[in-house]
């Protein structure tokens, strides 16, 4: 009876998702094909001035072997990135630091670690891969560089769900930020790790639009 229960307010919450997002329309077009709709170009369109931005939030990640929660602090702009992550208690667990130089990961032992990737780093030194390379646009709800295998949109443009460099990428709900859709929930998934952020606060650095919170 208690399943039955909480498979219902699973499903009413998924009802109240689709109300406030819109049902997703599916395409197995690239997201270079020139029918994608108006709507989702000048979703586009609209992140394009997007040069940095600043991220707080939860994560979640689970792996074949263990899993993690707690949250993070995430700063990119043109010349890379600084992630800080935290326990679930507040404490910090570590440093990493990204350019064109390399990557750095120092932990809350002040032990230091690099490599030429975060996906290696991050496997070899916290047991699980942070896929950083294209981690920055599929954060702002836009494909990154390279072709995309799948892609479905939401009425009015924002992205549903696009599979992109061996991940399956979801979109469970959106935010607005001084007049841009954000993700607020992303879900990842590959083979072997399922990664969720929740988006607690949006910083950006905006071209067009100026700053917004």
């Amino acid at each position: 009876m208690k399943r039955v229960a909480h498979n219902g307010l699973l499903w009413l919450a998924c009802l109240s998702l689709c109300a406030c997002a819109g049902l997703p329309f599916f395409s197995d077009e690239p997201a270079t094909a020139p029918n994608m709709p108006a709507d989702y170009r000048a979703h586009l369109e609209s992140l394009e001035g997007v040069h940095a931005f600043a991220v707080a939030g939860r994560i979640g990640v689970m792996t074949e072997k263990k899993g993690f929660s707690g949250s993070l602090r995430w700063h990119h702009n043109v010349e890379g990135d600084d992630i800080s992550f935290y326990s679930p208690f507040g404490a910090k667990l570590g440093e990493l630091s990204a350019n064109s130089s390399g990557v750095t990961l120092v932990t809350s032992d002040q032990k230091s670690y690099s490599a030429q990737d975060a996906e290696s780093l991050t496997q070899n030194v916290l047991g699980w891969r942070l896929p950083l390379s294209g981690l920055s646009d599929w954060a702002l709800g836009r494909p990154a560089a390279g072709g995309v295998q799948v892609l479905a949109w939401y009425d009015g443009g924002m992205i549903a769900r696009m599979q992109q460099d061996g991940w399956n990428i979801e979109y469970l709900s959106y935010r607005e930020s001084g007049g841009l859709k954000l993700p607020g929930k992303i879900v990842l998934k590959s083979s072997k790790l399922d990664f969720k952020l929740v988006v607690e606060s949006w910083q950006t650095d905006v071209e067009t639009h100026g700053s917004a919170q």
